[in-house]
């Protein structure tokens, strides 16, 4: 009896140990994350600032339109030290959606590893591997967690209020070539087993269906008129209303 007692007692002991280790991981995991997109937000919005400054200060110039551009380019050359699969910069303002975004050769990669390429829970907000330029492609899809304290692509199920829907209804995604601008218009939960997401397009007749499905599927109705036109941007993260199902953020490039 008492060999049972102190086995359990062992047992116990144990459990409680991994668990500490675990949440302490945990909370060191979200601290370093932090850590790392706070410094990274603050290098892209120094650069941009000094750009901005320069500019100001040739308006009215010959400078022409080249140089301009390149010193957009050069906002993003601390970032890309830090990691050259950096593809851009996204932000929903009014949110704390405001993050780099990567690109690898998979989607498995940046499931478990930061914008700094160590290992993380967090990962980081990644392209699919499947795009290639989002200011030429008429899909570009955005992946990020949903984490429960709001950061990478948590606040994004704000979007299933209808108020929060209305009221941050812009994306703004820096590519590293030039700023871009998307109006949303659609949100819903996509169920696992639902295949009409797609990613590239065969005709100009099944662009039409899948937007019409897509535009449908929203929780809520959006004063956005949709065509063929149009450039699409999807951002993808997890929700829990049913098992493996994600929650899209669907918006069309108005810039």
């Amino acid at each position: 009896m008492k060999n049972l007692k102190r086995l359990l007692v062992i047992i116990f002991a144990g459990i409680f140990i991994y668990s500490g280790v675990s949440i302490a991981l945990y909370l060191y995991d979200g601290y370093t994350s932090s850590k790392i997109n706070d410094r990274m937000q603050q290098q892209y919005a120094e650069a941009s600032q000094v750009k901005q400054a320069e500019q100001s200060t040739t308006n009215g110039t010959e400078q022409n339109s080249s140089h301009l551009m390149q010193q957009y380019k050069e906002r993003f050359d601390s970032l890309l030290e830090v990691n050259a699969e950096i593809v851009g910069w996204i932000s929903i303002p009014g949110t704390s959606v405001d993050y780099p975004v990567v690109k690898h050769t998979d989607n498995d990669y940046y499931l478990n590893h930061n914008i700094e390429k160590q290992k993380s829970s967090r990962g980081a907000i990644f392209m699919d591997y499947r795009n290639e330029n989002v200011l030429e492609e008429t899909h570009t899809v955005i992946y990020g967690h949903h984490m429960k304290d709001g950061s990478m692509f948590g606040e994004l199920s704000e979007y299933k209020k209808e108020d929060y829907f209305k009221e941050h209804a812009f994306i703004t995604f820096d590519a590293l070539e030039q700023p871009t601008k998307w109006q949303i218009f659609s949100v819903y939960v996509y169920p696992p087993d639902n295949q009409f997401f797609k990613y590239e397009f065969e005709s100009e007749q099944e662009y039409s269906d899948y937007l019409n499905k897509i535009v449908d599927s929203s929780i809520y109705s959006a004063d956005v008129e949709v065509t063929t036109d149009d450039q699409l941007l999807t951002l993808v993260t997890c929700t829990y209303e049913v098992s493996d199902a994600r929650f899209i953020v669907h918006a069309k490039r108005v810039e």
